[in-house]
């Protein structure tokens, strides 16, 4: 039996935001028109669209901010409370369309539980967004995702099916605040990930998870581990605000315990992905230094810091991280991956 003080301090260590098909050789594109660019500062303030669709017989919901081409997609962290409104100073702050959707059991979109309906990880959120890119999108886009559910963007940007070929899809991959490259690589250890499960899931573990959600730890965890400075009040309403939610702890569980995280990607990362991906991390992340790999297995990366940020640069520096992911819609540009004519960049 795991006493409290021991469940809380697993709980610390993992984190609230640390996820078997064939895989056929990406195409590649070939041949690049001129560029024409403009520069802005700041895209002018707007509200975004609710809106729905169907996958595999969930209603998930989606916000969509209008704008110019290509379309961006932003992958929001899976953690107490977050949902896609964790991307909403950048999608405010790009000039493109952008897509922002709610996986199943966060958000908007339908709770999840699986005691009632299981689901594969990170697989079942990749084809999530699949069925979103066919149905609204249609076109080669960037994607951005945030933390541990980077394993989602890696999948989307080199998965190969009858209705999927994320290499034309994906035309850039931007892999915000993302695991060590061990991690990521490697994965994690199957009988760990099912034994973190089993505890998180447990009575005591539901227990003390109840206690963790708590204004003060959501305050006091914020401030140790994701935010180079304080949090804002902004920050901690949302979060409890989407806590709220039915059953809203259920992704929280199965994230936590290492389940999205658990498979190792390295013959995706090194031998599938051959689009441009671009590692965004705050200055004041402490794991920069062990993601080194991520530049050498790529065929095309490249890192970016974000100042006054350490593991929420989105929301810390919403303009620095808009900055970023559009410069690398440009360089996805540049490669022949966009059909667009135009780019505009914010700077």
């Amino acid at each position: 039996m795991v006493d409290l003080r021991t469940q809380a301090r697993r709980l610390l260590v993992l984190g609230l935001l640390r996820s078997a098909q064939p895989f056929s050789a990406p195409r590649r594109r070939t041949g690049t028109a001129p560029v024409r660019t403009a520069r802005v500062r700041r895209a002018a303030a707007r509200s975004p669209e609710v809106c729905y669709h169907d996958y595999d017989g969930w209603r998930c919901a989606y916000r969509r901010y209008d704008g110019c081409s290509p379309a961006v997609v932003l992958l929001h962290p899976i953690g107490l409370g977050l949902s896609g409104w964790f991307w909403t100073k950048v999608a405010e702050a790009l000039p493109n369309e952008v897509f922002v959707p709610d996986f199943v059991g966060c958000g908007l979109s339908d709770p999840w539980d699986p005691d009632e309906r299981g689901m594969s990880l990170p697989g079942a959120y990749a084809r999530q967004v699949e069925a979103l890119w066919r149905e609204r999108i249609g076109k080669p886009c960037v994607v951005a995702t945030q933390g541990g559910i980077a394993p989602v963007g890696v999948l989307l940007a080199s998965r190969s099916s009858d209705d999927w070929d994320g290499a034309r899809a994906v035309a850039g991959l931007a892999l915000v605040s993302p695991p060590t490259w061990r991690d990521i690589a490697g994965g994690l250890d199957r009988r760990e990930v099912a034994k973190n499960y089993e505890q998180l899931t447990s009575r005591l573990g539901r227990w003390g998870f109840d206690v963790l959600r708590r204004e003060a730890f959501v305050r006091f965890f914020s401030d140790l581990f994701l935010f180079a400075g304080a949090c804002d009040d902004a920050w901690v309403a949302n979060c409890l605000e989407d806590d709220a939610r039915p059953k809203s702890e259920q992704p929280v569980l199965a994230f936590n315990a290492g389940i999205v995280n658990a498979r190792p990607l390295y013959d995706e990362l090194a031998t599938c992905v051959d689009q441009p991906v671009r590692v965004v991390e705050g200055a004041g992340d402490k794991r920069a230094r062990d993601r080194g790999g991520y530049e050498d297995a790529i065929v095309d990366c490249d890192r970016v810091t974000i100042p006054s940020a350490c593991n929420v640069v989105g929301w810390e520096n919403p303009q620095a991280t808009a900055a970023a992911v559009s410069s690398l819609v440009a360089k996805a540009r540049k490669r022949g991956r966009l059909d667009e004519e135009d780019v505009i960049i914010v700077s």
